[in-house]
């Protein structure tokens, strides 16, 4: 658990040195991405990445504008700068209104600070260009793991029509007819952060496995299991095989234990009458010879 966690948010830092400082005051884009290479977490990193992708915009070059400010997110979310992380996906948004990884993040942190009605608005745009660009399938899995989070009735409705909106008649029923996992609210900000920062690598292979993401609960063995999905999903997927089997090798154990008793009675009734079959032989030749 505590690799994960440590994994999630990082190491805690202070929030600016001086030569962050000096360095996000100049405009050298160079100088920015080398410090970046010392700084790899955190809140100065988050600050550096953010002013990476400002001034990559301002040279025109908008996708590494919007792959540094994506890293700034991240950073922000592991430094449990929630606001900051807000901050820099709305400006994504107006940059690109298209978007779609930033748009779930924004909901997701929407449903962090108990914003729904504006995390709705965000689901919405997320659907819609989920679908547009064919990635329902990853889509589907967020919101199952909103309906992990949210127990209010009336956005549980509202997830189920998006989930029927994007094809999954199945899972809409499941989050009709379910309700909120226990102790996944009680969690504060990891589930949210960890749904957040899933990447669309690990939602494609979650749904190929066949998996529902479980959002985490803080228990040991929730967390090592969501860890070996994320980090090893092929490993999950033989240990979730391995369990299926097990289970079904229980569940069939007192049948074999039936059928291996019927097998030995059904021998010694045999072998019974053979042994009276050889004495009623024995008898008749006593007979004979008398």
């Amino acid at each position: 658990m505590l690799g994960f966690l440590e994994r999630l948010f990082g190491k805690s830092e202070s929030r600016e040195s001086r030569t962050t400082a000096a360095v996000m005051a100049s405009d050298d884009l160079e100088r920015i991405e080398e410090e970046l290479k010392k700084i790899t977490h955190g809140y100065e990193a988050a600050r550096l990445l953010n002013r990476a992708g400002d001034l990559y915009l301002v040279k025109g070059d908008r996708q590494k504008a919007l792959g540094r400010y994506g890293d700034a997110i991240d950073a922000y979310l592991q430094a449990g700068e929630y606001d900051n992380a807000m901050a820099v996906c709305r400006k994504i948004i107006r940059v690109v209104p298209e978007v779609i990884r930033t748009r779930r993040t924004l909901a997701w942190l929407c449903l962090g600070k108990g914003f729904l009605e504006i995390a709705r608005e965000h689901i919405e745009a997320y659907t819609a260009a989920s679908i547009e660009a064919d990635l329902s399938p990853l889509a589907v899995q967020h919101l199952l793991l909103m309906a992990q989070y949210v127990d209010r009735p009336e956005f549980r409705d509202f997830l189920t029509d998006k989930l029927v909106e994007l094809g999954d008649q199945e899972a809409a029923e499941r989050v009709r007819e379910g309700k909120a996992a226990e102790g996944v609210r009680a969690a504060g900000w990891t589930p949210v952060v960890f749904a957040a920062m899933l990447t669309p690598e690990e939602l494609r292979r979650a749904a190929t496995e066949g998996f529902e993401i479980k959002a985490p609960t803080g228990e040991a063995g929730v967390v090592d299991e969501l860890e070996s999905l994320l980090f090893d999903p092929e490993g999950a997927a033989r240990a979730q095989m391995a369990e299926i089997e097990a289970a079904a090798q229980k569940e069939s154990a007192p049948e074999e234990e039936v059928a291996a008793e019927v097998e030995e009675e059904e021998e010694h009734e045999a072998e019974k009458e053979e042994e009276e079959e050889e004495e009623e032989g024995e008898e008749e030749e006593e007979e004979e010879e008398d």
